[in-house]
């Protein structure tokens, strides 16, 4: 660990280091990373500020690896590195006046290994009562919720309108009429989003309000460390308790994150009963319904159901199209045109996450450029994206019928030794789009194409992407069998 004082040296070493190495331009050096300030060193990892207009997502996409190999070289050790907003970093801090005086309703202390279970402090008790909205960061305490998850940014369409309008009704109804509500869904369906919409909207309505975000990992951390806290244990197990069971409303993402975990089980069921018989509001989510949950006690099942299930389905193309114009709309970039927009939406079709975090590349590679991408341009941007999806994952064999189809040749020509340029165009051809579009690597390729080496496979690909330059009949091929696989 640096001792106090030191970060500036350090962080003057590690990118004197980055220059050397030559694997960051000086244009990344001095006006994306050299915006950056270390400002803590905690012996495991680093820890930077950044200001509010700093593209931060491109520096995580491209430069994250490059510190983090300095840091490794510079300290002869390695080093995680973490990245925080410079307001956010000095709103953690809160007075000392707003500190609460008793044991019983003190946030729970800060424990070794669980820096980010700090924003999870409880608050003070208070009655619910209809007040108009403070600004944000006013409240004396941090309920976890991120503002930028709310109802009016949330996309509805077919795919979701059932568990939006559950969700409307929990904050527009005085009494609680689904307690507890499930949402479950697949990864990046909306489910973050929807539940933290709620929390939100509670606290718009009702400053007051005790609502408390949280993931069942960090539940389970936080219990963990809660009974393992070598001097206090009664004290810090109170602290645990009495944090979860205040609130007013209880938002716990992921919940099957504690299956298999007895004693954590054990204390969320009781967590649990005790914020319902209160009549508070629990709203929990999961990737699938609760009785599909695995390894987890029957009495949670129990209660998981006997409120109000609802699932969240893969947005159609509608919808997702409609979440990227809301997003160019929230001025994250005008670069990005209609037909980038249109290409997005067609071919990322199983995540919210997934297809807004291929926005924000493109957004953010237009914004550093000053270029408005094309679809082409777009599709090599975020090829990664695009491989990951089902509708992505071409086959080789998909790519030589394509392309056997297109050239009038049978598969079996493609794979067998035949060297006449009716063959030997379309196979070059094939290997190409493989490359390209099936993530496989220049063995697997050779392999697939009757056992050539990879050193064919590469001049293959030379090949053509020296003919494309200037060959529109090979273009306008291409962009034929491409549209056959549907890409």
């Amino acid at each position: 660990m640096s001792e106090k004082g030191n970060e500036s040296e350090l962080w003057t070493r590690m990118m004197a280091c980055m220059r050397q190495r030559g694997n960051v331009g000086s244009y990344g050096l001095d006006n994306c990373i050299g915006k950056l300030t270390l400002v803590e060193d905690t012996g495991a990892k680093l820890v930077f500020e950044y200001p509010q207009d700093l593209p931060i997502v491109w520096i995580e996409m491209n430069y994250v690896d490059h510190i983090a190999e300095a840091a490794a070289q510079v300290l002869g050790s390695p080093r995680s590195i973490e990245l925080r907003e410079e307001k956010a970093t000095l709103g953690l801090e809160a007075p000392e006046t707003e500190k609460p005086d008793s044991a019983e309703n003190s946030a729970e202390p800060t424990l070794p290994g669980l820096e980010d279970l700090v924003r999870q402090e409880t608050p003070t008790q208070q009655p619910r009562k209809k007040a108009s909205r403070k600004r944000p960061g006013s409240s004396s305490f941090t309920s976890g919720l991120n503002e930028e998850y709310r109802f009016d940014t949330f996309v509805v369409g077919d795919s979701n309108e059932f568990a939006y309008s559950a969700a409307r009704a929990i904050v527009s109804s005085e009494e609680n009429p689904y307690n507890p509500l499930f949402i479950y869904g697949a990864s990046g369906s909306g489910k973050t989003h929807l539940l933290q919409a709620i929390g939100n909207a509670l606290r718009a309505q009702d400053e007051d309000v005790r609502v408390l975000y949280t993931t069942g990992e960090d539940f389970t951390n936080n219990y963990i460390n809660s009974v393992n806290s070598a001097a206090g244990k009664v004290r810090e197990l109170n602290n645990f308790r009495s944090k979860y069971r205040k609130a007013d409303v209880l938002l716990i993402d992921d919940i099957q994150f504690i299956k298999e975990k007895v004693g954590t089980q054990e204390e969320f069921f009781h967590t649990f009963n005790a914020l319902f018989s209160s009549g508070k509001q629990i709203v929990l989510t999961a990737y699938c319904p609760a009785t599909e949950i695995t390894n987890i006690d029957a009495r949670l099942t129990s209660r998981f159901e006997q409120g109000l299930s609802v699932g969240l389905k893969a947005p159609n193309y509608e919808t997702r199209l409609a979440i990227l114009h809301s997003k160019r709309g929230m001025g994250r970039s005008e670069l990005v045109s209609d037909d980038v927009l249109e290409f997005l939406a067609k071919h990322i079709n199983c995540s919210v996450r997934r297809l807004e975090g291929a926005f924000t590349r493109l957004a953010t590679f237009a914004s550093l450029s000053h270029h408005r991408p094309s679809v082409a341009e777009a599709r090599s941007i975020v090829r990664d994206f695009l491989r990951e999806e089902p509708s992505s994952r071409l086959t080789i064999h998909d790519i030589q019928r394509c392309v056997a189809d297109e050239f009038n040749v049978r598969v079996a020509d493609l794979n067998g030794r035949g060297r006449t340029v009716g063959i030997v165009h379309p196979r070059q051809i094939a290997m190409f789009l493989a490359r390209h579009h099936t993530g496989s690597s220049l063995q697997d390729i050779g392999a697939a194409f009757g056992g050539r080496d990879h050193g064919t496979v590469i001049h293959a690909l030379r090949t053509i992407e020296k003919k494309l330059g200037d060959n529109a009949s090979l273009r306008t091929s291409i962009d034929r069998i491409m549209s056959s696989l549907g890409v």
